[in-house]
């Protein structure tokens, strides 16, 4: 089968490889539709985001993932008999299983497990010739975490599964009340769902900043009360919040960037009992005036998703409740996926948002 193989740092090529060979619990996608992800950047440029979110170091990623984590799917082929029901369902896949055993899993905590099977991250898998991802015409799945899609949700729509469980995640650990007002810095598709789901939770006022027109232009079309261009140079964060809060600040800020400058920022907008929710960091340190965190203000981080917000997100879909169609931007064949990550990879240049690759033209 053909799939995009990242072989080493910042090499990757479409190439022939066996299909999977599916085991217990695995039922077998043929694959319809995949997106870039800013982590799959990350993972092209040598990083590892799943380890440093959530298990705070770094880890070498090993050679030949095939990457891809937010793909939908058609079911092609199943391990148990049992599972037989499920061949040619349409499905929407939540891309990582946990081990089930330790704290964490215990606890209702399976977000923060060290032994996470991750599909498209290379993580969980010991030593394989390659590691399963959706960047590809077929792709494993765990049959306890695919879900049939409604039929007015469409297999683009469903690429966006993935992002929206981070985001609902991380909306959930700020806890937005009714009538809050709520801050977003980025406006990547992290920070445009994030600004769509608060508005759910009954958020009055939303903000939201990016250095990009696309981003901004796409925030107005999903409804953010005020979009923000940094490189315009008109007005900074701090004065339209104060501005349109009566000098009070935010009762809720998401910091997508993580640039020591935007935390510095966040901080600066919140008001008294305020939340920050980092879903990121950049540098290794970060400083800032102690002062900024007087009157009960409070600094969270968000780490990955539950197993239970998967479900939430199709409703939320389906319902029409977030709109996830103004995201993509760009789509190409998986054939010509190297230049589809070159365009991911270079957003500045080339106005990305979201890349999705059709994985069977």
């Amino acid at each position: 089968m053909k799939a995009l193989v990242l072989k080493s740092r910042e090499q990757i090529e479409v190439m022939d490889v066996p299909r999977p060979v599916l085991s217990a619990g695995q039922v077998l996608i043929e694959v319809s539709k995949c997106g870039i992800c800013g982590s799959d950047v990350r993972y092209f440029h040598g990083e590892n985001p799943w380890a440093k979110q959530t298990l705070g170091r770094h880890i070498d990623n090993p050679p030949n993932i095939i990457l891809g984590h937010e793909f939908t799917g058609i079911v092609h082929g199943v391990f148990d008999k049992s599972d037989a029901h499920l061949i040619g369902k349409r499905v929407g896949v939540n891309t990582f299983i946990t081990c089930g055993r330790c704290n964490f899993c215990r606890n209702g905590q399976e977000n923060l497990c060290d032994h996470t099977k991750h599909l498209g991250h290379g993580q969980g898998w010991g030593k394989m010739d390659f590691y399963p991802g959706g960047m590809a015409e077929f792709c494993i799945a765990f049959t306890s975490q695919i879900y049939e899609l409604p039929e007015n949700v469409t297999d683009e729509q469903a690429t966006l599964f993935d992002p929206l469980i981070a985001a609902i995640h991380a909306v959930d650990v700020g806890g937005p009340k009714p009538l809050d007002k709520v801050a977003i810095l980025g406006a990547g598709p992290i920070g445009l769902l994030i600004a769509q789901l608060v508005k759910v939770y009954g958020a009055i006022r939303t903000f939201i900043t990016d250095i990009a027109s696309e981003n901004v232009a796409i925030a107005k079309q999903v409804g953010v009360d005020f979009s923000l261009n940094l490189r315009d140079g008109t007005k900074c964060l701090r004065d339209l919040v104060m501005e349109k809060t009566h000098s009070e600040g935010v009762d809720l800020a998401f910091n997508t960037v993580g640039t020591s400058a935007s935390i510095l920022e966040s901080l600066e907008i919140l008001k008294k009992g305020g939340t920050l929710v980092l879903m990121a960091t950049k540098e290794d340190e970060l400083r800032f005036p102690s002062l900024l965190l007087s009157g009960e203000r409070t600094i969270r981080t968000s780490s990955n998703a539950m197993y239970t917000d998967f479900p939430r997100v199709i409703e939320l879909v389906s319902a029409g409740q977030v709109k996830v169609e103004p995201l993509i931007t760009h789509r190409f064949n998986l054939s010509d996926a190297v230049s589809a990550f070159e365009t991911a990879c270079n957003k500045s240049k080339t106005g990305a948002v979201k890349v999705i690759l059709d994985c069977q033209s």
